[in-house]
């Protein structure tokens, strides 16, 4: 009965380790999810127009009880401005923001069918930024998410 015991101890502590592991560096699935809202947040002060931000929750492609934590940023470049020099702002004001809050540049589709897309992750805690750029509205489009983490 007592090596049951210790191996189902043993069991459930490997358990929690895991689970702590994949929430990066140790951190908890709430603090992965605020990191992704504030780097969210100061991602939006991006200059579009009609834009659109805000956090949010994803199950899709998720094992039961778990969850994208995500952020999503839309809108259009500003009227009467040239949309390659548009585009190129944009990309240029959020490459900055993107390297001091730690993303490094993913392998993504890049130029496709006139729309530009980039992929960014921060390694350490799972979270990626996708953002598409293309001629029709919304011209800007930012999708941030979590790994699965556990449903809060």
């Amino acid at each position: 009965m007592g090596k049951v015991t210790g191996m189902r101890r043993l069991g459930v502590v490997a358990l929690v380790v895991v689970l702590a592991a994949a929430c990066g560096d140790g951190m908890t699935a709430e603090e992965t999810t605020a990191i992704l809202r504030q780097d969210g947040t100061l991602l939006s002060g991006l200059d579009l127009t009609g834009k659109t931000a805000g956090p949010g929750r994803d199950a899709s492609g998720c094992p039961a009880g778990t969850e994208h934590g995500v952020y999503t940023i839309t809108g259009d470049l500003p009227p009467g401005a040239d949309p390659r020099q548009g585009a190129t702002a944009v990309m240029s004001a959020l490459a900055s923001d993107f390297h001091s809050m730690g993303y490094q540049a993913e392998e993504g589709p890049g130029t496709q069918f006139g729309m530009n897309v980039s992929v960014l992750k921060k390694e350490s805690l799972g979270i990626v930024f996708t953002v598409t750029i293309r001629p029709s509205r919304p011209n800007v489009e930012i999708l941030g998410k979590t790994e699965c983490l556990p449903a809060t």
